[in-house]
């Protein structure tokens, strides 16, 4: 019996590590005249990936969903500052849509792009989360931070401090908590002031944030919420509040 056990696991195991997911590659412009090279990892509804502006050289990360057909991503530099906001449908081998700068008054720009290449490759098995994690969209455009520590295999401690954009300046935080942790997600669940439940899905040097069941009722400040793109910024065990 013990030996049909080790059998399963190391069967269950071996199904988890073979999972694939898939990247698609995408060449095209911005406006027009600006060629950028977009590398996207479609797992489930969340994407990453990067961009490449073709006269710099430089990959940039991007963090974001896809919903049907629509696609929604942040670009985020190392620090956790966005810097782009793709907004595009993505029909066939083509993506069409808009960019933003994330600046006052900034205008969206066209953006199209064809897809150009087309695999799988393997769904990483993240060995560690632990780490600061952090969006910002500019001094008064609003940010957020979470905090994770890893403890063991399957738990993970969290915090939240966001920030919505000036005047307001409302809040959403949640002190720290220890969550289940698996397959490279966590689900928080709180009904404190009503029903609160999202989820939190780890990339390779970022997170994406969800809620689910529509369940918004978590207590925050008026349009504050943990749900967003963040980029890891370090990884080390992060020092919460007490």
């Amino acid at each position: 019996m013990k030996r049909i056990l080790t059998l399963i696991t190391l069967l269950i195991s071996s199904l988890s590590f073979s999972q694939t997911i898939t990247q698609k590659t995408f060449d095209g412009n911005i406006n027009g005249k600006i060629p950028i090279i977009l590398t996207l990892n479609f797992d489930g509804g969340t994407v990453l990936g990067n961009v490449v502006y073709k006269k710099k050289g430089i990959p940039i990360s991007v963090i974001g969903y896809q919903s049907k057909n629509t696609l929604f991503l942040h670009e985020l530099m190392p620090d956790g500052q966005a810097t782009g906001i793709y907004s595009a449908e993505m029909k066939g081998d083509k993506i069409k849509g808009t960019w933003n700068a994330i600046k006052v008054n900034a205008k969206d720009l066209s953006l199209a792009l064809s897809k150009t290449q087309e695999q799988s490759i393997p769904r990483k098995v993240l060995k560690s989360v632990t780490g600061t994690y952090r969006y910002s969209f500019g001094e008064e455009g609003g940010a957020g931070e979470m905090l994770v520590q890893q403890i063991g295999n399957d738990k993970i401690a969290i915090s939240f401090n966001n920030v919505t954009a000036a005047p307001a300046y409302n809040l959403a935080s949640v002190e720290k908590i220890v969550l289940k942790y698996a397959n490279n997600q966590a689900v928080y669940s709180n009904q404190e002031y009503g029903k609160c439940k999202f989820k939190i899905t780890f990339l390779e040097n970022g997170a994406r944030v969800d809620f689910m069941e529509d369940a918004y009722d978590c207590g925050f400040g008026h349009n504050a919420s943990t749900e967003g793109n963040y980029i890891r910024v370090n990884s080390s065990v992060p020092k919460f509040e007490e």
